[in-house]
């Protein structure tokens, strides 16, 4: 039962923090766009995994992490840079009409880009550390291995499930307007860079 009652947090703590428009979740609407809700699906795989991890690593050193403010800080600063080229990138990357999805290499690819993106974004971290501990000291959950572990598998369904809402929306978008297809990738790219902007704003007041 306790296993069942960490799976849901975790579950429900993603969900919620991966539903607003982020630096994942856009990515997978524009491959679903570019590549095909397949491709998009494989990355949301790989993109989903690596947050057991970091979820795991929050949970776990939740007490060196909540003690040490200036984590969070480091955490910001390298992220700034990071979504700052990433979004230049998408901004550069050149316009191209919708390719047909998909092979085998190109849902590997998917799922490689979701692993490296994803470990890309740590302020993943910062999040679960802050829900995590506001759970374990309302007693909601437990910071035992065991369940750090349920917590954590909780949390990759919750974003897959996330991420497959926004590759079905990329597939909505690309049947819907093919003008706004072609420029998904700019679309991408101004929101990597909105976001950069707003924690650099974070760090430096």
């Amino acid at each position: 039962m306790g296993f069942l009652i960490h799976l849901a947090w975790g579950w429900l703590c993603s969900f919620i923090g991966t539903l607003p428009v982020g630096t994942i979740n856009i990515s997978i609407a524009e491959m679903a766009i570019v590549r095909g809700t397949r491709v998009a699906i494989y990355m949301a795989i790989g993109a989903a995994v690596v947050e057991f991890f970091q979820a795991y690593v929050a949970l776990t050193f939740y007490h060196i992490l909540t003690h040490n403010p200036a984590m969070e800080r480091t955490i910001i600063l390298i992220c700034v840079p990071i979504f700052l080229l990433i979004g230049i990138y998408y901004l550069l990357k050149k316009k191209h009409t919708v390719l047909k999805p998909t092979t085998k290499a190109a849902n590997v690819i998917g799922a490689a880009k979701g692993l490296v993106l994803s470990s890309l974004n740590m302020m993943a971290v910062p999040y679960y550390v802050f829900i995590g501990g506001y759970l374990a000291s309302s007693n909601y959950i437990s910071l035992r291995a065991e369940f750090i572990a349920a917590f954590s598998s909780g949390v990759v369904l919750g974003s897959f499930l996330t991420f497959f809402i926004y590759a079905k929306l990329g597939q909505v978008i690309k049947r819907k307007s093919e003008k706004m297809s072609l420029y998904a990738s700019k679309i991408v790219g101004l929101i990597f860079i909105a976001i950069a902007i707003s924690q650099a704003f974070r760090y430096y007041w």
